[in-house]
């Protein structure tokens, strides 16, 4: 395959202006999506335009999303590149230079650019040697999607080749714990990325560093080390992890996960759903806690696809979990939905009598022609114990209907109410982690079947990755063999 400038030659060498102009930018704009395919490039309707960019790059999610403006070139050495630099700083662009017969000037060409150190200054061949480093990693990826979005400085010859050994050995470096390795990253880093970014992607190698048993005090970085990201951390650093291409890894998310919580999550506000999305939940799940979830059956549009495996997201500040047609909203205060009422439908008594079962019944509000009545365990055993539940199953009769139930689930302490009316999942008494609501809502509201929920189980658990349902945790799946 040809070179970036090999093409670029090609593109400009052709008779008409407008279609050199629209196969040069065609060019470029494919390699700046290698180095992040998650970053959007706008192209316009100019070439090398004195102030008119040539790419507006955008990305993140929500409302205020943040930009940079990609100006092409010919050269960006002074004095030619100078003009632009002064005229054009004030927005932090970057300038590309476009022509194989770029000078390539090594250290700090010129004083000038001192002034200006928040602008890149790079061309397209230093961008492609960088490009074409594996992305699999973690560091690997950050480093080349900040590139685009926070780099600085000149990036030419040998200040590049800084850049491009950073981008292919520091994830190696950190998972052998190369100091010396780490360290060359670390400066390259500071050298080329403004410090919003520089200091972030330090701040992740600190804990990679630390969860590969590394000595936190040895870490050869420019910032104090603390082992945990901090809430105020997670809150920064989340969206522009997550807007990574994909980290299969879960001991990534397992790491930075140490302080995670709901409100990390709706400090998204909007976050649709992505393969690093499940991995950041699923990989903590034991950390993440809510008071409740509503349950609501969804009107599948023409395009959905009820086969799709479950997924989560983030919708107007709050945690969803979509699993077929059912999505559950989760809540940290169970306030936010105590105003619903015929939202669901009260199954017959017998319809939901086995699935009840399953958990420690410790109450049930039920209605029949006529009546309203609500029991309650008069026992730490729950009602099996202390009510005849096939004399209470006779009594009631066909026409009785099962408002709410409160439950125990299996092998804890934990009490979960269940609204038939209502159709929500809340915690009585501490919060529980999302994956149980979302469980017992599946199993008592959508009634799933033994399939959908081992579906979803191995979904949270990444098939056995996490021990979400071994015995300390609790399981109702042993009693999948009942249906």
């Amino acid at each position: 395959m040809q070179t970036i400038d090999a093409q670029i030659q090609n593109a400009l060498h052709q008779a008409s202006p407008e279609a050199a102009m629209r196969d040069v930018k065609h060019v470029v704009a494919r390699e700046l999506q290698a180095l992040d395919p998650k970053t959007e490039i706008k192209t316009t309707d100019y070439f090398n335009h004195t102030f008119i960019p040539d790419f507006v790059l955008t990305w993140g999610s929500g409302g205020q999303r943040p930009t940079r403006d990609i100006y092409l070139r010919f050269s960006v050495d002074a004095p030619l590149i100078q003009r632009d630099l002064k005229s054009l700083h004030e927005e932090s662009p970057a300038f590309i230079a476009i022509s194989g017969g770029e000078r390539h000037s090594d250290g700090h060409p010129d004083s000038a650019f001192s002034e200006y150190d928040d602008c890149l200054l790079s061309s397209t061949e230093a961008l492609e040697s960088i490009s074409k480093e594996d992305s699999r990693t973690p560091v690997t990826q950050m480093l080349k999607a900040s590139l685009l979005q926070g780099g600085k400085g000149y990036l030419l010859g040998d200040s590049a080749a800084q850049v491009q050994r950073a981008v292919s050995r520091a994830d190696t470096a950190l998972s052998r714990l190369d100091g010396p390795e780490v360290a060359a990253s670390v400066m390259a880093m500071n050298d080329y990325l403004s410090p919003a970014f520089s200091s972030r992607i330090e701040r992740v190698m600190q804990v990679m560093w630390v969860s590969q048993g590394g000595d936190a005090g040895r870490f050869p970085g420019s910032h104090e080390i603390v082992a945990a990201l901090s809430s105020a951390e997670l809150t920064q650093i989340l969206p522009f992890l997550l807007s990574l291409e994909d980290v299969t890894n879960n001991d990534f998310w397992r790491n930075l996960g140490e302080n995670l919580a709901i409100d990390h999550l709706q400090d998204l506000k909007h976050w649709r759903r992505s393969t690093n999305l499940n991995l950041l939940v699923n990989a903590n799940l034991d950390r993440i806690s809510a008071r409740g979830a509503a349950v609501d059956q969804i009107q599948p549009d023409l395009f959905d696809d009820l086969n799709r495996p479950p997924y989560w997201e983030v919708t107007e500040s709050h945690l969803h979990l979509r699993c077929g047609e059912v999505d559950f909203k989760f809540v940290d205060d169970r306030r936010k939905i105590s105003h619903r009422t015929e939202m669901g439908i009260a199954p017959r008594w017998y319809e939901i009598e086995r699935r009840l079962d399953r958990y420690g019944i410790e109450g049930l509000e039920f209605t029949s022609p006529g009546s309203k009545t609500r029991i309650r365990s008069s026992t730490r055993e729950g009602l099996p114990e202390s009510l005849d539940m096939q004399a209470l199953s006779e009594a009631l009769g066909e026409m009785a209907r099962v408002m709410a139930a409160e439950l125990r689930w299996p092998r804890s302490r934990h009490n979960i109410e269940v609204d038939f009316d209502g159709s929500t999942v809340e915690s009585v008494g501490a919060a529980l982690h999302p994956h149980i609501l979302a469980y017992v809502g599946l199993d008592l509201l959508s009634q799933a079947s033994p399939g959908n929920l081992i579906n979803f189980q191995q979904f949270v658990a990444d098939g056995e990755r996490f021990p979400w349902w071994n015995e300390s945790g609790g399981s109702p799946s042993t009693a999948l063999e009942q249906f």
